[in-house]
This record gives structure tokens, sequence and C-alpha cells, in this order.
């Protein structure tokens, strides 16, 4: 059957959907299999958790130098080129046979989502006419959305009937059907701006961007330290000789859904810094009481139902704040908000493996406290400052 009009048009945007979907899960599966992959390599539990941190960091670095290198290359190659790295990312990991090789694989896999990502919902707005850039943007997002809703969970439940490699190998598929349909469904795009290094990184040089992003970095970098051991987490925590761990992270990940829809409504109604405050008060408080009731399965659920909601709620009033700064100022910072966010998970993976060296899992949540407390404090500073300056 063949496609015309505003299908057509849709079309390419949930393949690009399917290619997010999978970034998405491939992001954060490693939480979900920690002890498996531990296993298999004779490796601790803390060094596995930093593979997480590998890909994040390695995202962190790469977006903006890809963007930067690739200024002159039509989109549709730089989409391909992209999932080419991913796909190849996820076999290396499929296929390893030690660490080290699992950690290029990652390292590569981020490459790939890195020049993915970006350029997708760069693609989706030109594809569309100007009255429905905001639902080709939500297609596109909607598949990182969705893998954090069923990709992860399901990813985990997966590994555990056959393995986690299979889970790469999974990934992997998912990304050549979009690489396979973007590349007949996507004619010649136009290359993206090209900006120097140096102009990319300017607005660091504003008081309000360089706060409003270190906001994003502790918020993230608090739920990431434990988010990032989650299986560790919860290993003792059952209903009755089931393991808790999928049903916690689909919890999660439905609750990840509501604050990505509420978000923007809750932003337009009461404002960024109403929203701003709310979510990370709530989810500080929510990681802060996992200490006190792990070991209860009904309150890991409902706080893992609260985390989920407030943890995807906080991102949608900084990039709104962000993106109102004036001229090209706020699309550049905003495109430096998705470096700190990676920035946020791979330091957040990396004080959690620290802490897990030294003290068992459950100490976690209770350092995500003084680090969301600091996101909360500048948040605060920030908009007070601002309040008195109009």
């Amino acid at each position: 059957m063949r496609l015309t009009g505003y299908n057509s048009q849709l079309f390419p945007l949930y393949l690009m959907a399917i290619g997010t979907f999978a970034i998405g899960t491939d992001t954060f599966i490693v939480a979900g299999v920690l002890s498996d992959i531990s296993d298999t390599f004779a490796v601790s539990i803390a060094q596995t958790g930093q593979l997480i941190s590998v890909f994040a960091l390695a995202y962190m670095l790469f977006a903006p130098l890809t963007a930067w290198l690739l200024g002159n290359v039509n989109r549709k190659r730089i989409l391909q080129l992209a999932l080419v790295l991913f796909i190849a990312g996820n076999l290396a990991c499929a296929c390893a046979t030690n660490y080290l090789q699992v950690s290029v694989g990652r390292v590569l896999a981020a490459l790939g989502a890195a020049c993915y990502t970006p350029q997708a919902a760069a693609a989706a707005v030109g594809l569309v006419e100007e009255k429905r850039r905001g639902l080709a943007i939500s297609i596109v997002y909607g598949g990182m959305t969705l893998a954090i809703a069923l990709g992860i969970p399901f990813g985990t439940f997966l590994a555990k009937l056959i393995g986690w490699r299979e889970v790469f190998l999974f990934i992997a598929l998912l990304g050549a059907i979009a690489l396979l349909g973007l590349s007949l469904a996507l004619h010649t795009l136009a290359p993206p701006d090209k900006h120097s290094l140096k102009k990319r990184l300017a607005p660091l040089r504003q008081k309000a961007v360089l706060t409003t992003l270190l906001i994003t970095f502790f918020a993230v970098c608090s739920e990431h330290i434990v988010y990032s051991y989650v299986s560790v987490l919860l290993i003792n925590t059952r209903f009755g000789p089931e393991a808790i761990l999928p049903l916690a992270l689909l919890i999660f990940g439905v609750g990840a859904a509501i604050g990505n829809v509420a978000s923007g409504v809750l932003t337009d109604a009461l404002g960024s810094k109403f929203v701003l405050l709310l979510s990370v008060t709530i989810q500080t408080l929510s990681l802060f009481l996992l200490t006190f009731y792990i070991a209860s399965p009904w309150w890991v659920l409902a706080l893992f139902l609260a985390w989920g909601i407030t943890g995807w709620m906080y991102l949608v009033p900084i990039q709104h704040r962000l993106l109102s700064l004036p001229n090209h100022v706020g699309a550049l910072a905003a495109s430096l908000n998705s470096s700190v966010l990676y920035a946020g998970i791979a330091a957040g993976g990396m004080l959690g493996g620290l802490t897990l060296y030294a003290l068992p899992a459950h100490y976690l949540p209770l350092f995500s406290l003084p680090l969301g407390a600091t996101a909360l404090l500048l948040t605060l500073i920030f908009f007070q400052k601002e309040t008195h300056n109009e």
C-alpha cells in the first residue's frame, strides 16, 4: 500500500522513533543485567556498572563534536552513519569475550547514538508543516519514552529468559530495522547549520545558562547514582519467590510516560519554576525513602512510580527556559543540556560504583540526597535572582 499525504509525512517519523526506542533501551539496559554481565566476565558489580557511565560519558563528548564535524553532511547520511555505528557497537557487546570488548562496544554505540538523536529530531521538524512540528518531535522522542516504559523492563525480563547477549542482539536488530526503513523512506535532507565548536560552547559564558545546566547535572546525577545499580539494590526485594525488578522497572517506566506528558501541560499552566521545584523535591524525597523501605515490595513500587513521574518532569521546564533565551543562544544551550544530562548519568554511575566498593547497595539512595538538595538550592537561588532582576 502506497502512503500519501499526511501518512507519508508521519511514516519516516515512526521509523526514526524505532531508532530512538533502540537507543533509549540501550542507554540503560545494563542497569537491569548488571549481575549477569558481572558473572560472565568475573568482574565486580561496581565495575560492571561503569558500562553505563562509559556510554553516557562518550555520548556527552561525542554529541557536540559530531554536530560540529558533520555540519556539512546531509542529514539522511548522518542518520545512516549513526545507525551503522550504533548497530556495530551493540553487536560488539553481544559477541564480546571480555570486559574491555564490551566497553569498546558501548563507546561505539554511544557514538552512533550521539550522532542520531539530535539529528533525528531536527530532521523530523523539516519533514512536516510548521503547525505539526511539535507532533513530529513528540513522535521521535516518544521512542525514548517508550523505551523507558517498556523497552528496559522487557529487556531485563528477556535477559533472564535467554541471556544478556541476546538483548544486545535484539537492540541491534531494532537499529537495523530503522536503518533499512529510513534508507528507503527518506529523501536527501539538507545538512544542519555549520557552527564552530567555539560558538557551540559560547552559551556557557552566560550565568543563566551555566546555572540551569548545573541544575540538570545535579538532578540527573542524584537519580542515576541509584538507577545505575537498581538490579543490585532490589536483588533481595521480592513478591514471594518472584523478583520485583522487572515489575519495578515497568512501574518506573509507566511513571516516566505520565511525567513526560504531564510536565508540558503543568509547565504551561503553572510555570517552569513550580514544576522544576516540585519534581526535583519529590524525586529527591522518593529516593531518600528507598533507603528505609527497600525491603517492602509495595513501598518500593509506590516510590518507583513517584520517582518515575518526577524524574521525567524536570527536564521539560529546564528545556523550556533554555529555549526561551534570545537569538540562537537557546537552541545551542538546549543542545548543551543534552550533553550535560549524559554527564550527570555518567557521574551518577561512577559515584554509585565508588560507593559500592565500600558500602552495601541499600546506602546508595542516601547519597542521592545531597545531590538532589544541591539541584533544589540552585533552582531557588537562580529563580530568586531572576525574579528580583525582573
